[in-house]
């Protein structure tokens, strides 16, 4: 039987950080060579542009949560 307090997909307060790296999804830093690819990280200042015309208000604390989520995201694209 399920835990009535157990919950499924994204809990409410990380909502905001996850709209965020959705709209700089395609903002990466990218090396190519004869070894394949290594994604170095976002370029942040692309991402800048692209919250601002999303609407999207950026705190130091929604910043943070997204430094958060590039750093997995980056560690899953280079196999880590």
């Amino acid at each position: 039987m399920r835990d009535e307090e157990e919950e499924d997909g994204l809990w409410p307060e990380h909502q905001p950080a996850v709209e965020a790296f959705i709209a700089v999804q395609d903002q990466w830093r990218v090396v190519a060579g004869f070894g394949g690819a290594f994604w170095l990280g976002l370029d942040h200042a692309a991402c800048e542009a692209s919250l601002r015309l999303a609407g999207i208000a950026v705190t130091p604390a929604l910043w943070a949560e997204l430094r958060v989520i590039e750093t997995g995201v980056k560690a899953v694209l280079n196999g880590s």
